[in-house]
């Protein structure tokens, strides 16, 4: 049974209230996972112990999309908050999808300790590989990125047409208090993918591809050609 989530968009107010926050809110230039996470919260954060249930993106600048086991409140008054609607897509196997995802692929290498540790997919294929293909950034981007997203598929119950646009390669360092920086990269993936299994793809959207789920990364955003 697929549990009950709601799907939000959320737009920084622009309003006279809100303008002075504005550069606190969203500075100019970096930072931009960092403090999105902590709007995003601020519509979810309704005790200090609440563990973290939804997944989030920010499609352009102050417009977040939310995916949700609770529907958003904003204590604030930080957004324009439209009406949460109810994510429970009608979906039969063979279905085709157009599908827009920021992920942050990792794949797990054995350090030199003998621990698993992640890894991000385009820097390490840039490491490992003695494939002459695989000699710049961008093609590691793109054949990476697909492979990454077509292994995701297979225990995620849909499967992709061959033409994806993957880019948007950013790396992003997030200052934690007391250690050291998190980093990690993101990718922005589109194309249009095939449902094979209705039932574990809906559940997969739902718990989010690939790790960063926090920073906004994770969401798959769907919808019909």
């Amino acid at each position: 049974m697929t549990p009950e989530a709601y799907l939000s968009r959320a737009t920084l107010r622009r309003d006279a209230s809100a303008a002075s926050l504005l550069p606190l809110l969203q500075p100019s230039k970096g930072g931009g996972q960092h403090t999105g996470h902590h709007l995003v919260w601020s519509l979810f954060a309704d005790s200090p112990d609440r563990r973290r249930d939804f997944l989030w993106r920010e499609t352009t600048r102050g417009t977040f999309y939310v995916l949700s086991a609770r529907q958003p409140v904003d204590s604030h008054n930080l957004f324009r908050l439209d009406e949460p609607k109810v994510f429970a897509p009608a979906l039969a196997a063979g279905d085709r999808l157009r599908f827009s995802l920021r992920a942050n692929p990792v794949v797990r290498r054995r350090n030199s300790d003998g621990r698993s540790a992640k890894h991000d997919v385009v820097m390490d294929a840039l490491r490992r590989s003695a494939d002459a293909r695989l000699g710049t950034r961008l093609d590691a981007v793109r054949e990476r990125g697909s492979a990454w997203l077509a292994g995701q598929g297979q225990s995620a119950g849909f499967d992709i047409d061959d033409k994806l646009d993957v880019d948007g390669y950013q790396q992003h360092s997030i200052p934690r208090r007391g250690a050291a920086p998190m980093r990690f990269s993101t990718l922005d993936i589109d194309g249009v993918l095939h449902v094979r299994d209705p039932s574990l793809f809906v559940n997969a959207v739902l718990r989010g591809f690939g790790a960063a789920k926090a920073y906004g990364c994770g969401l798959m955003l769907i919808r019909r050609p």
